[in-house]
């Protein structure tokens, strides 16, 4: 991961500083050799802008040989600035290619200032104060030996200067000012003892600013440690964020553990990561999640504890272990890894509580020396991991004993529809006279059974249809219904029965409605649901309106709204639970299932909608389905059946 966000310089100091102390002296060494060379850009102008204010002053020293070494100083510079952008990304990783460059740096500007002291005057020039800032430079670029060095060559040639020109065999062009000669060599021991000062001057300039650029250093060393442990744990917590996100967003074990082993391979940058977990009986591990590894492994290779001592270490004392090549025992797994190129390997307990369920492991071809950082946060994902096959495990196990209640209830469901079939046909035979006459009484009796009998039967058939939009284990085949045939319907279901309660009932539709995917009946089921709830619970002269209208581009609205008796506020809450109903429904008629809205909720999550509901008791209920139209029904229902 970058820590810079760009190819700014600043950038590429903290991408720098992330490779840790080992960045140091190449960071070091590049970066001033690029400043070494910017540097020396202005020297050129600053030494012919020098020599031109000296001869304005009045001095008098040969002006052609300074021009002509300032030329040739910026003439060389351009060759290092050249060879630093075009080599510089081919020889990244080469510290002699920067060492090369800095020293034939120093060398030439060595030898420049030296030409210029000869032309101005040898160890008398002024200009050999210069020197001092060549040792700086040095300083700052090289160790405290190499500082000291440059020094001793500094003053020695000073110092030969001084020889040669009271000898004889040295002719340096002496300095003038204004028509006379500034003759200091005329007091040679003083010049000697003015250059035994300078000559102090010199190494003591070497020592400090070596000791303080050493420390320097070392700071930097120090941050660039920081830098690196902070940018592996930024990549570490951004790995472990988007492993949390794949938790979050997976409910089923195979398909969590596959993306959890991938990103920790990322994050921990190995190239094998397993997940073991114990058998039943406790004796042994399977892998159950590889990334890097062979499928092959995953279920059909076991390892037996008892030959696996790694393995049963972590295991039975719950915390890290590592191994190397030869230590995985007599476990068979172990020829199948070191066969594979892998030499080393740790393993982290996967823990729920107290209990270790199994174990997570990292497995790399070279050996690797743990951080008390790399075990905390191999630690870390252990649990992480451990909590994440721990919920999978829960929620397979909810959904198996849903399937069995779905199994369980629509066995049932049927096994009680036949004889209760027949039950109703011999109470209609009873009634209609076919096997006598029947007296009043026995008619009042026979028609609250029948009624009994109608309720019980309408009650199965909705734990049916609930059972069947709630088993997300099978497929409700998808049909295109068209929502205005689908009013006309509804229209013709219900008009007798809203007529024999003198109800106001009207069904809309808007023109040219886009076609819903739906399961085979589900849709005439959501709307008998509704409206058959509207008319038995809306009192006599009252109204019902079923309204179908276009939501937005990708959905429809189906609304059912009466003038009824309500919903009181208090239970509203609790109108969704199977075979809650009302208390002022429950007063109005004993007859009910309450599971029509639990069906109704039910059947349009599992088709991507949304349903709201807004009742005042006395003054009405309305309810709305929102459904997505055809094409994006599927989507949706998938999205969220995961």
């Amino acid at each position: 991961m970058k820590l810079g966000g760009d190819d700014s310089s600043s950038g590429r100091f903290a991408l720098e500083l992330a490779a840790g102390r080992e960045g140091v002296p190449r960071l070091w060494r590049r970066r001033n050799a690029a400043w070494q060379i910017r540097l020396r850009w202005t020297v050129a102008p600053l030494m012919i802008a020098g020599a031109l204010w000296g001869r304005w002053l009045g001095f008098e020293f040969p002006l052609v040989p300074i021009v002509a070494i300032a030329a040739a100083t910026f003439l060389y510079n351009a060759v290092f600035a050249l060879l630093l952008r075009r080599f510089r990304v081919r020889h990244s990783d080469d510290l002699g290619f920067d060492r090369l460059l800095a020293n034939s740096g120093v060398t030439l500007d060595y030898a420049a200032v030296f030409l210029l002291i000869y032309f101005t005057g040898g160890v008398v020039s002024p200009l050999g104060i210069f020197l001092i800032f060549h040792v700086i430079i040095v300083a700052i670029q090289f160790t405290a030996g190499v500082a000291y060095a440059v020094a001793g060559v500094a003053a020695g040639g000073l110092w030969l200067f001084l020889a040669g020109q009271t000898a004889g065999w040295l002719d340096c062009p002496p300095i003038g000012f204004r028509g006379s000669s500034l003759d200091y060599l005329a007091q040679p021991t003083l010049v000697a003892v003015t250059l035994l000062f300078f000559t102090a001057t010199l190494f003591i300039t070497a020592g400090i600013v070596s000791r303080i650029v050493d420390r320097l250093r070392s700071r930097v060393g120090d941050l660039a440690d920081a830098t690196s442990r902070l940018a592996r744990a930024n990549d570490r917590l951004h790995g472990l964020y988007r492993m949390l996100s794949a938790i979050g967003a997976e409910k089923h074990m195979q398909p969590l553990l596959a993306a959890v082993t991938d990103e920790l391979a990322e994050v921990v940058e190995v190239p094998a990561v397993a997940v073991k977990l114990l058998t039943e009986d406790g004796l042994a591990l399977r892998y159950v999640a590889v990334n890097g590894l062979p499928r092959e492994f995953v279920d059909s290779v076991q390892i037996q504890l008892e030959e696996s001592a790694v393995n049963r270490r972590v295991i039975e004392g719950g915390s890290l272990a590592e191994s190397s090549a030869g230590g995985y025992g007599r476990s068979p797994l172990g020829p199948h890894l070191e066969d594979r190129g892998f030499r080393w390997a740790v393993l982290a307990p996967l823990k729920v509580g107290e209990r270790v369920i199994g174990t997570l492991g990292f497995y790399d071809r070279a050996a690797r020396e743990l951080d008390e950082d790399d075990r905390s946060f191999l630690q870390l994902a252990a649990e992480l991991v451990a909590i994440a096959i721990d919920h999978a495990q829960a929620y397979e196990q909810i959904q198996g004993i849903m399937r069995e209640r779905a199994d369980f209830m629509l066995e049932v469901a049927h096994n009680l529809r036949a004889p209760l079939g027949a039950s109703l046909g011999l109470v209609s035979l009873l009634l209609d006279g076919m096997l006598g006459e029947l007296n009043s009484e026995q008619r009042d009796h026979l028609g609250r059974v029948q009624g009994r009998l109608s309720s019980l039967n309408e009650t199965i058939g909705e734990l049916l249809a609930i059972a069947r939009t709630r088993d997300r284990s099978r497929e409700i085949e998808d049909v295109v219904v068209d929502l205005a045939e689908l009013a006309r319907r509804t229209q013709a279901l219900f008009e007798r029965q809203a007529e024999a309660k003198n109800l106001r009932f009207l069904v809309s539709v808007d023109e040219g409605l886009p076609p819903v995917e739906s399961g085979v009946g589900i849709l005439d089921q959501i709307m008998e649901n509704l409206v058959s709830n509207s008319i038995k619970y809306t009192p006599e002269g009252g109204s019902v309106d079923v309204r179908l209208e276009r939501d937005g581009g990708e959905a429809v609205r189906i609304s059912v709204s009466d003038t009824g008796i309500g919903i009181p506020e208090s239970e509203q809450g609790r109108l969704f639970k199977d075979f809650f109903r009302a208390s002022n429904a429950r007063a109005t008629t004993a007859y009910g299932t309450g599971l029509g809205l639990v069906f109704v909720q039910q059947a349009v999550a599992r088709q991507g909608g949304t349903l709201e509901l807004d009742s005042t008791e006395g003054e009405g209920t309305a309810v709305t389905v929102t459904l997505p139209t055809r094409g994006t029904s599927r989507t949706a229902s998938q999205a969220e059946s995961r």
